[in-house]
């Protein structure tokens, strides 16, 4: 009797060592499990705000969860690779024919000629165009200054959207370094005081020539206009002047990177 009783002691110390050991493994389960909630950083709070959306975590949907850490991530991207403060102008969650991408302006920009792109790659990683809109101006001022100095006057406009460029600092631009690295579209206007049909030949003739010594690839559309004050002319309103109240004519260059030159007069 005695030894059925030590037995069955034995089996009850064993049931309850069990069941602690039980507890304790739960317990620690419980601590792997539970997590600190993440929380926004100031950015993103302010972010959020100027989209009119909730400013705590916890109270965003997962989709505005997973868009509000990309979007600073993309943001910061840009601001730690270029020095440059940036502000959101639009951002694109990943799509079956789109990838994930976001928009943006260096602050103070324009939309129309500054808005820079960050594309999320198949591999994850992140590439943006921002040198295409570091070296517009100087590109633009450049092909300005040639058709200033080639008809002898300020009646003209120059409206440039770079494509593609090889540099790969935009520190310190300058014209030498936009020699054979530059491919864009440009937009010309000139007024009809200057420009007779024949001329706007020849011009672009010599303007093709000119392009190809500094190696520059680029699509040219010509007009020769009247009934305008030229300098009224800008990214927004340019295609208002193709029409034939103000369009007196018209013509397509382009420059290609064999150096072929096709005009069409």
């Amino acid at each position: 009797m005695k030894i059925a009783k030590r037995l069955l002691l034995i089996l009850m110390s064993a049931i309850m060592m069990i069941g602690c050991g039980g507890c304790n493994m739960n317990n620690e389960n419980n601590k792997v499990i539970q997590k600190e909630e993440p929380t926004l950083n100031e950015w993103q709070k302010e972010f959020l705000a100027e989209q009119e959306l909730p400013t705590e975590y916890s109270e965003l949907n997962l989709t505005q969860q997973l868009s509000v850490d990309a979007v600073y991530e993309m943001i910061m991207y840009l601001q730690d690779k270029y020095d440059v403060e940036f502000e959101y102008t639009g951002y694109v969650r990943p799509q079956i024919l789109e990838k994930e991408h976001l928009t943006a302006i260096p602050k103070g920009g324009n939309e129309k000629t500054d808005t820079v792109t960050v594309t999320r790659q198949d591999d994850g990683t992140l590439t943006d165009d921002y040198p295409n809109i570091a070296v517009r101006p100087y590109y633009e001022e450049i092909l300005t200054n040639y058709v200033k100095e080639y008809f002898s006057s300020d009646k003209i406009k120059i409206l440039s959207t770079v494509t593609k460029t090889s540099l790969v600092s935009v520190e310190n631009i300058n014209s030498e370094m936009l020699d054979g690295n530059i491919s864009a579209t440009n937009v010309i206007f000139i007024h009809s005081d200057l420009c007779s049909k024949d001329m706007l030949v020849k011009f672009a003739t010599d303007y093709t020539e000119w392009m190809k010594e500094h190696n520059y690839v680029s699509t040219n559309r010509i007009n020769v206009v009247f009934n305008v004050d030229i300098q009224n002319i800008n990214y927004s309103n340019a295609s208002d002047y193709y029409d034939k109240e103000y369009l007196k004519f018209d013509l397509l260059c382009d420059i290609k990177s064999s150096g072929e030159t096709i005009i069409n007069k």
